[in-house]
């Protein structure tokens, strides 16, 4: 993965000049693509450019919520009800149900 261009100096740069040229004028300056310069200037909130590829995540809301299984209180997603471990113990109790279902004992019988 190469290096940003966006540097620390690059940044002020930026804050002082952004409104006095073009995208393409900014970007040939820093040295990158119109895309790189559009996310960098979203990240530092110095423009707002709709469109889903410039959008920055927000992080997911957590809760401390008991879960319902064994009471643990770390956060975790909001709306998920079991930690993550009786979520995976609950998945393996109920595959190795599944597979016990699956297997028939076939008794074979000798023909005489």
């Amino acid at each position: 993965m190469a290096k940003s261009p966006i540097t620390s100096e690059v940044e002020r740069w930026l804050k002082s000049n952004h409104k006095h040229h073009s995208h393409r004028e900014l970007a040939s300056h820093i040295g990158c693509c119109l895309d790189t310069l559009k996310r960098a200037l979203v990240r530092l909130d110095l423009e707002v450019i709709y469109g889903a590829k410039y959008q920055r995540r927000t992080a997911s809301k957590k809760w401390s919520r008991p879960c319902i299984t064994c009471g643990s209180t770390k956060p975790r997603p909001r709306y998920q009800y079991k930690c993550g471990p009786c979520h995976e113990r609950i998945n393996d109790l109920e595959r190795i149900n599944l597979n016990k279902k699956r297997r028939t004992d076939v008794s074979l019988s000798r023909m005489e």
